[in-house]
């Protein structure tokens, strides 16, 4: 499955949110993402456009910039976005107002990739992120955190060696 659909559920919401969520959902069925569907299913628009808001927005421990959990804010995350939005004009993606390292462009930016160096980033950026990111919306018990376990699984399977992690890192 394309990454694509993916990168749309780590989006700000719009109006076809929960039908993508069944969309990922039914296309790579997983407790995860049953429980993710079933959590925010019954939350009226606003109020699932605020919890991404305060989840995603306010708190730099849960941002989707796989960047900050990288590097923070130093001159390598400004080098990586660089690079970043290179990469992106090169395979004919575009830009929202979100910066070249959030998820939303990563995501799609993966399937355009060559094989190789899309294992290779996937790997050596993203995944990492990913765990970052899946340890934040655990420790703020997010209601995100089976989205993240389940398009870190969806990542993984790029990465020919990558280790499957469906829970916390409690190293």
């Amino acid at each position: 499955m394309s990454l694509s659909p993916w990168a749309t559920l780590l989006s700000y919401p719009g109006p076809g949110y929960h039908a993508g969520v069944r969309a990922c959902a039914t296309a790579s069925p997983s407790p995860e993402m049953t429980e993710f569907a079933q959590t925010i299913g019954g939350l009226p628009f606003e109020a699932l456009q605020e919890l991404y808001t305060q989840t995603f927005d306010w708190n730099p421990e849960t941002t989707l910039d796989i960047g900050w959990h990288l590097f923070g804010e130093n001159y390598d995350r400004g080098d990586f976005l660089v690079k970043l939005r290179g990469a992106l004009k090169t395979h004919g993606l575009a830009e929202s107002q979100e910066l070249p390292d959030h998820l939303s462009h990563v995501l799609p930016l993966l399937d355009r990739l060559p094989e190789d160096e899309r294992a290779e980033f996937a790997a050596k950026f993203v995944l990492p992120a990913l765990d970052k990111l899946r340890d934040g919306l655990a420790k703020a018990e997010s209601p995100f955190l089976p989205l993240a376990i389940a398009v870190r699984r969806q990542v993984a399977a790029l990465v020919p060696e990558a280790v499957p992690s469906s829970g916390v890192n409690h190293e």
